[in-house]
């Protein structure tokens, strides 16, 4: 029994101990992540069975941690690691590592050192302790730092003499005006000349030290036994003092740069390139597979079209350089200097063109798999695993590449355009070249500025003319047809559906008092059949399609709506044709629809919150159509006959006035040819005999208030309290949707005070109508009887309020976001992208409209919104409409 108790005790005090040195996690299977006591950080990933181990030391210790004086010390450092330690003489660091049959050796970046070994898994214990003995016990002896210097200003002279590594530099020099990325990892003659042991040894103090090492070891052993062996070796270490200063942060360039040298070289040498992300940002994997579009291989765009295509370069490559900090979309080529001038403008062409054109799929697809290959068989080798863990690690904070493939396959061509537009500008550019010294430039400054504006023309009309480069939504065509049908055709291939919408101006604001109810009549017997088809036909036909064809009806318009799996498409759009030109407008079938009309007209007066906003509506528009019943008027639907609507439709639908929108899985050209084939035999009208919209003045706001009631035998008492608002294309719309976000809603001030601190009403919000002529805004709140003057009350200090008090920050950030959200959510389906973009050229507010709407939504600001609720909330000029209970 005390043997347990022993052994037990001798358990936990190991347990405690351990949790107090280290922090374990297992991340993945087989791969672990360890910080120790003293801020040293180990990965270790086990493949069994691969005989194979790499064991890597990185160290925080780049050349962008360098002061002015330090330019190289961390290469010269790296460098002198294998000289020798009190254990080992010179050539023993890599001599013992040889001996087993393994290999050693060690790379500076900006960001980082790495030394590595890479050997039989049997001797991976032997890996690590040459590494360490290297990087904490190096002599750095005098005499062989003295020979290290001279072999490093022989490196110096020798990437001089190479024209890329000579053009990559002055490239980054360049495109980099304070970050240390601008200078040389390698250092210049001058620094390096003159660094001395001391110089090592300080710099050593202050970077190498446990918080600046992580362990990487991958391989065919065991995670608790790698753990033990680093805890032994590295375990003991100080934990380090030194306090790295913040690095400067690039600034924005103002306009584009550029440099260019004489060389004794043979062949002009090109590059230039544009700021983009450091790692962690999300446009990351879209600017890796962009740099995979541009310039990675033989099937890229840059090499098909400069190499073979026009035969002005013998070599082009693009990539993307995105490191801890701002990074680079780098293009790099080799050409005979009289081709600089077309083959830098056809370079800035073929990026700017991702602005303006998608990426077809097949292409996407390509070069993303060929991207994903590429990351994948580096994993082969043990030293692919451990620097891709050692990479993650040090750039995120977290070793694992998995979300990054995942991030790579989700790339859309979408996300290309937009990154684009966002990184690839004029003013962003950074170019160079180098060509052979009897060659003279033949670019000034002057040209260069004319060379990018020839490429962003080039590139903007390589769009085809019917393409929208400034449409919210993408890849919208806008065709003409010959009889007047404006068409719009969104192409997106990611699901296989199709919404189409043909809409005309009509609806309310086209009816009278004698005619009110007829655009909902005509909707509603429109698809019911055609002059060949019955209605029994024309449902079963949509059926077998599985498709949805109906009518809709608004304050403005009216209109046709279809949605068909895309490879309906051909015929789905044949029987809309068919609707829409031959309706048969069947007097039984209107038999069968007018019932049903009164019978919504009854609901109406039956719902207490719908009869309040008829009446709301009547008052407040009075002589403008919007005062009209949008159900219609009982007297008119009783009344009409289906000739009578054949007429008021042939009247309203004819092909100059149609927008016939189509989002979905289609091409725009083909949808233009059947479109052409389907509607080209619909005649025009000329002016004389097409029916002229009429023009309304916008009434005038009431005189005085203006009350009206109506007593219904209802437990509860419904209030709609509104003013005259805007029309849609007033500049003060934008503040008015941010008054009634702030109004409404649950975390809305109406419901905050009225609801959750006075429990005064269940339902209230706010409302807005933006018609062509006019609009309004009001409230509209259900209570109860006894407590209508307590909430009139409540609900005018909080239209006083937002009059007279600014709304705090948080407020309209809110508003802001959620208005802007919904728009974007609202634009999910084919069917809604399809409605948008009809209704957009209908009211001439055109394709750009959801930029315009989101940018003029991020201005509002405070002073605005009080302006705005001072001009239309008019204490004196409202209508008040009482429903329910007395």
């Amino acid at each position: 029994m005390k043997t347990k108790q022993l052994l037990l005790l001798i358990s936990t005090l190991i347990a405690i101990m351990t949790s107090q040195t280290s922090n374990a996690k297992e991340l993945s299977p087989h791969l672990f992540k360890e910080t120790l006591a003293n801020d040293l950080t180990v990965l270790i990933k086990e493949t069994p069975g691969t005989k194979v181990a790499t064991v890597q030391i990185w160290v925080k210790a780049g050349s962008i941690y360098e002061n002015e004086k330090e330019g190289g010390i961390t290469h010269l450092i790296e460098h002198m690691i294998f000289k020798g330690t009190p254990s080992r003489g010179p050539g023993r660091v890599a001599g013992d590592i040889e001996e087993v049959g393994g290999r050693i050796n060690a790379y500076t970046s900006y960001e980082y050192t790495v030394y590595h070994a890479t050997l039989a898994a049997r001797f991976w214990e032997r890996g690590l302790d040459v590494l360490t003995d290297a990087v904490l016990n190096s002599t750095f002896d005098p005499e062989e730092l003295e020979r290290e210097k001279k072999v490093i200003l022989e490196e110096i002279s020798m990437r001089n003499d190479r024209p890329e590594t000579k053009l990559f530099q002055e490239l980054m020099t360049t495109a980099y005006s304070i970050h240390p990325y601008r200078l040389p990892v390698i250092g210049t003659v001058e620094s390096v000349t003159g660094f001395t042991r001391d110089d090592i040894l300080n710099y050593m103090r202050n970077h190498y030290h446990p918080g600046n090492f992580t362990v990487v070891v991958v391989g065919d052993v065991r995670y608790s036994d790698v753990l033990t062996s680093v805890k032994n070796l590295m375990g003991g270490l100080v934990k380090g003092g030194y306090s790295q200063p913040a690095l400067p942060q690039e600034p924005e360039p103002a306009a584009p740069r550029f440099f260019q040298q004489n060389d004794d070289i043979n062949q002009t040498h090109l590059a230039l390139a544009f700021p983009i992300t450091p790692f962690v940002h999300p446009d990351t994997a879209v600017l890796d597979v962009i740099a995979s579009v541009l310039g990675q291989g033989e099937a890229s765009r840059l090499y098909n079209e400069l190499r073979n295509e026009k035969r002005l370069v013998y070599r082009i490559s693009a990539a993307a350089f995105t490191p801890k900090d701002k990074g680079l979309m780098e293009a790099t080529a080799t050409l005979d200097a009289a081709s600089l001038p077309a083959a830098l403008e056809a370079i800035l062409e073929e990026f700017f063109k991702l602005k303006y054109l998608r990426v077809e799929e097949d292409e996407l697809s390509r070069v993303k798999r060929s991207l994903e290959s590429d990351f994948v068989f580096n994993l082969e080798r043990a030293e692919g695993q451990a620097r891709t863990l050692g990479s993650f690690e040090f750039l995120t904070g977290d070793p694992r590449e998995d979300d990054y493939l995942v991030k790579v396959r989700s790339v859309s061509a979408n996300d290309i355009m937009q990154v684009a537009q966002k990184y690839f500008t004029a003013k962003n550019i950074s170019a160079g070249w180098l060509f052979p010294m009897e060659e003279k430039s033949s670019v000034t400054g002057e040209q260069f500025a004319e060379i990018i504006d020839r490429a962003e023309d080039a590139a903007r009309n390589s769009v085809p003319p019917s393409l929208l480069i400034d449409s919210y939504l993408d890849d919208v065509h806008r065709f003409k047809l010959a009889n007047g049908i404006t068409l719009l055709v969104r192409e997106d291939h990611s699901i296989p559906t199709v919404s189409m919408r043909a809409i005309f101006p009509g609806g309310l604001r086209s009816e009278t008092e004698t005619t009110n109810g007829a655009f909902a009549f005509i909707t509603e017997l429109l698809p019911t059949a055609t002059e060949t088809l019955s209605s029994r036909e024309l449902a079963l036909k949509i059926a077998e399609m599985a498709g949805s064809v109906s009518g809709f009806n608004g304050k403005n318009t009216f209109g046709l709506k279809g949605d068909f799996l895309a490879r309906f498409f051909d015929e789905g759009l044949e029987l809309v044709r068919d609707i829409l030109l031959t309706p048969a407008f069947d007097e039984a079938e209107s038999e069968k629809i007018r019932p049903e009309l009164l019978a919504q007209l009854k609901q109406q007066e039956d719902s207490l919150p719908s009869l309040a906003f008829k009446e709301f509506n009547r008052l407040l528009f009075q002589g403008h159509p919007y005062g009209l019943n949008t159900v219609g008027s009982e007297t008119a639907i009783k009344n009409f006959s289906a000739t009578q609507l054949k007429k008021i439709y042939r009247e309203h639908a004819y092909p100059e006035k149609m927008v016939l929108a189509i989002s979905g899985d289609v091409k725009a050209d083909e949808a233009k040819k059947l479109a052409d084939k389907l509607f080209g035999s619909w005649p025009g009208r000329s002016a004389e005999t097409g029916v002229v919209e009429a023009a309304f003045l916008p009434p005038f706001p009431p005189p005085k208030p203006d009350f009206y009631t109506v007593a219904r035998d209802k437990e509860q008492v419904h209030l709609v309290l509104g003013f005259l608002g805007l029309p849609l294309t007033s500049e003060d719309r934008y503040a008015m949707e941010v008054i009634e976000t702030i109004l409404s809603g649950q975390s809305g001030r109406l419901f905050t005070e009225l609801r959750d601190k006075q429990s005064l009403a269940y339902s209230l919000s706010a409302f807005t109508l933006f018609g062509l002529d006019t609009g309004s805004f009001g409230i509209y709140i259900g209570t109860s009887p006894d407590k209508r003057e307590a909430v009139l009350k409540a609900l005018w200090k909080e239209l006083y309020l937002i009059q007279e008090e600014p709304a705090s920050n948080e407020e309209l950030a809110k508003a802001k976001n959620l208005l802007i959200s919904q728009y974007e959510l609202g634009l999910q389906t084919r069917g809604a992208q399809a409605m948008e973009m009809g209704l957009n050229e209908t009211y001439g507010l055109g394709q750009n409209y959801g930029n315009r709407y989101i940018s003029e939504i991020e201005k509002v600001d405070a002073e605005k919104v009080l302006a705005v609720a001072r001009k239309y909330i008019l204490p004196e000029h409202y209508v008040m409409v009482t429903v329910g209970a007395k």
